[in-house]
């Protein structure tokens, strides 16, 4: 073990984590980021995350019930910065194939999966995320991420050619997402008292929607070893497909909670930016990903992210005497929370006042 220590991080980044795995070999010391004790010792529940019927905010919906609709919405955005999304139209027999095809994808030789390889310290394309600034540790995972809208703006070489659905699911997922961010968006705006359309005002029209499709493999150490560190996102939300392992986990207060799945839903996750957007009405949870020893894992998160150079700052309607302004308008956060998470920071406070 006594050469773990000198293996550089991007000499590991280009092993892919499943290889390793693979081949037999433990977590290096690059990896390794918690107390195995304190881990063992800190249980981490279930966490009650409300359930959201997003059906319920169409127009043909009773209005009572509507209005109890948005402000259990509200409640589970203040309260937990988060809520699993039912009925968002999205067919259960396409949320399959989509983790169909991510599972196909990750079960590849890995000649074919380097076909679409990021380099080490690129952000698309596939393997694990850019070698993190110097005492950060890597996460016990791979993953492809891809841009998928604006259409302009995604680099089709790293698409996946095999599985040959990919591609067609894929463009027909971002189609479908990009139906759930506008519903999202407008039901949070009402839930406030909001006009609909203010924060897809904020976002634009050539807001962006990034995917991420991630692989989690077996962890021999996963009392000391992370599937993803923890952070906040950079994003305006997030929208993540589960499969049937638990191992995602917020934060709230001091303790971790364990993220239920559902198989149908969508667990919509704020970030950063629609923390500032809301005037810090809605918070953008800290989570992680732990690992596991005996189940390999899969999910596909989204980020729906403002347009490029494009300001965003709190609604009007938010601020008051009560809430004064917290946070100035900025652009481009989502590249200084970048620069931020490499560290292991957060980057929330260089938008305060």
């Amino acid at each position: 073990m006594a050469s773990a220590s000198v293996i550089p991080a991007d000499v590991l980044l280009s092993r892919r984590v499943q290889e390793m795995v693979i081949n037999g070999q433990e977590p290096e010391s690059l990896y390794i980021c918690r107390d195995e004790e304190e881990a063992k010792n800190v249980p981490s529940p279930l966490a009650p995350i409300p359930i959201i019927d997003l059906s319920l905010f169409s127009s043909s919906t009773l209005s009572a019930t509507r209005e109890e609709e948005l402000q259990k919405l509200k409640s589970a955005l203040c309260c937990w910065g988060c809520f699993q999304a039912i009925r968002h139209e999205i067919p259960s027999s396409f949320l399959n194939k989509i983790r169909q095809v991510t599972r196909e994808f990750f079960e590849q030789p890995m000649e074919e999966k380097k076909k679409y390889s990021k380099g080490v310290r690129e952000v698309e394309g596939y393997g694990g995320d850019p070698t993190p600034e110097e005492g950060q540790f890597l996460d016990w995972q791979d993953r492809l991420f891809l841009t998928v809208y604006p259409e302009d703006l995604s680099d089709t070489k790293f698409w996946p050619e095999s599985p040959k659905s990919f591609r067609l699911v894929l463009e027909n997922f971002t189609s479908m997402m990009r139906t759930v961010t506008e519903v999202v968006s407008k039901s949070m705006a009402k839930s406030l008292k909001l006009e609909e359309n203010c924060f897809l005002n904020q976002f634009g029209e050539r807001a962006a929607l990034q995917a991420r499709f991630n692989y989690y493999p077996c962890c021999e150490r996963p009392e000391i070893v992370l599937g993803l560190k923890p952070h906040a996102d950079g994003t305006g939300y997030t929208l993540i497909l589960q499969d049937d392992v638990e191992g995602l986990q917020v934060l709230q207060g001091e303790q971790w909670f364990t993220v239920p799945t559902i198989p149908d839903a969508l667990l919509i996750l704020m970030g950063d930016q629609m923390e500032i957007m809301t005037n810090g009405v809605f918070k953008s949870p800290v989570h992680r990903v732990v690992s596991n020893r005996e189940k390999e894992r899969t999910s596909v998160a989204v980020f729906y992210t403002p347009e490029k150079h494009k300001e965003i700052g709190p609604e009007d309607g938010l601020v008051n005497e009560e809430r004064p302004r917290l946070f100035k308008k900025i652009k481009d956060y989502d590249i200084t929370h970048w620069e931020y998470y490499q560290r292991g920071m957060r980057a929330l406070h260089i938008a305060e006042i």
